[in-house]
């Protein structure tokens, strides 16, 4: 399915988007892009689709990771949350982290051509920090930006107006068929950038999804988040990362806009460990249901009791030891590790030798 997206430009030429211009556009306010663009709607992404994913989520007591972005409301709770929280916001040491590896990414490449397919591309800030350094006249580069918000896709988009992007609404939980982006330059290879979606969606299901689509002349460019030990003082404190005021408000907003109200919930937050994985935990956000209630989603009703629980968030983390094992168990081969000082930032390029060349 594809929606084409008309939009315009106010006079003034925008050289990019700023934090406030773009939460102004997902809140439906006057800034506006002097171009006119083709958004591809993955069939995962389609509303009837994502209704039925919620309601079978409510039905296991776990909310679909893509319920905490898709809407426009909830894209910018997320904005909040990042420019808060996230350690590319906060520490220029992080930003120079993630320089380094894109700059060997571009060395690594054989060819002065690529396909730069961004898989759940966010505000497009670590994408854009990405192509500054593929300089046009170097390198001739194809853009494709794909994510589960339209609203995040299109600002990052505006963030890339100096390049041509291909723009993808998808749920990367749905394991997409990534071949359909690669049909007229089948043997273009590609740096596939992975920032930041491992940790939410999981080693579990991502790793062996990414290991299927990364050709042996293709680079992967992907982030996690780490733990330096997996200690008790350590989960205490990456576990505040999670806890504080802007996140329960990302949280809280994508169970109002299932139509809870503020007083039916109380959220929990928690950590897990992951039997039979050393080194490996995950922090756990939970609504307790604090009175009897019923919920309405895609034509059915889900009856919830005091005391009931609906898993709203995830987030893994690995010591850097223990997220090399899962990347060498899937054939991931690391090609350069770049992990910041205080142990909680990786970023990695990979390459999959376990694919045979097309």
């Amino acid at each position: 399915m594809q929606i084409r997206c008309h939009l315009m430009r106010s006079k003034s030429p925008v050289q990019g988007i700023s934090e406030s211009n773009l939460i102004d556009m997902m809140m439906l306010r006057s800034y506006t892009l002097d171009v006119s663009v083709q958004v591809t709607f993955h069939s995962s992404a389609l509303p009837d689709v994502i209704q039925a994913k919620v309601a079978a989520g409510i039905a296991v007591h776990r909310l679909p990771a893509g319920l905490l972005y898709a809407s426009i409301g909830q894209s910018a709770r997320w904005l909040k949350y990042a420019r808060a929280w996230a350690p590319i916001h906060r520490r220029d040491a992080i930003s120079a982290l993630y320089q380094s590896v894109y700059r060997s990414t571009l060395d690594s490449m054989e060819r002065d051509e690529f396909h730069y397919l961004a898989l759940g591309c966010g505000d497009g800030v670590k994408d854009a920090s990405f192509l500054e350094l593929a300089a046009p006249d170097k390198w001739r580069v194809k853009v494709t930006l794909l994510d589960v918000s339209p609203y995040l896709t299109l600002g990052a988009a505006q963030r890339l107006n100096a390049w041509q992007t291909q723009l993808h609404v998808a749920d990367l939980e749905s394991q997409p068929d990534l071949s359909v982006l690669d049909l007229e330059e089948r043997r273009q290879p590609r740096v596939i950038s992975c920032l930041g979606m491992l940790p939410t969606l999981g080693h579990a299901m991502l790793l062996p999804y990414l290991a299927s689509v990364l050709k042996p002349e293709d680079r992967l460019v992907i982030s996690a988040n780490l733990s330096p030990t997996a200690s008790d003082e350590d989960k205490a404190s990456i576990k505040s990362q999670y806890d504080n005021p802007e996140a329960r408000l990302w949280y809280s907003g994508a169970l109002l806009e299932l139509g809870l109200e503020r007083n039916d919930f109380a959220l929990r937050c928690a950590v897990e460990s992951l039997a039979g994985i050393a080194g490996v935990y995950r922090i756990v956000v939970q609504a307790e249901i604090l009175r009897g209630l019923e919920l309405q989603v895609h034509g059915e009703t889900y009856p919830m009791a005091a005391g009931d629980r609906l898993e709203v968030f995830r987030s893994e983390r690995w010591t850097p030891s223990a997220l090399r094992h899962l990347f060498s168990h899937q054939g991931l081969e690391i090609i350069q590790a770049s992990v910041s000082n205080d142990c909680q930032e990786g970023v990695y390029v990979i390459a999959n030798r376990n694919q045979s060349p097309v």
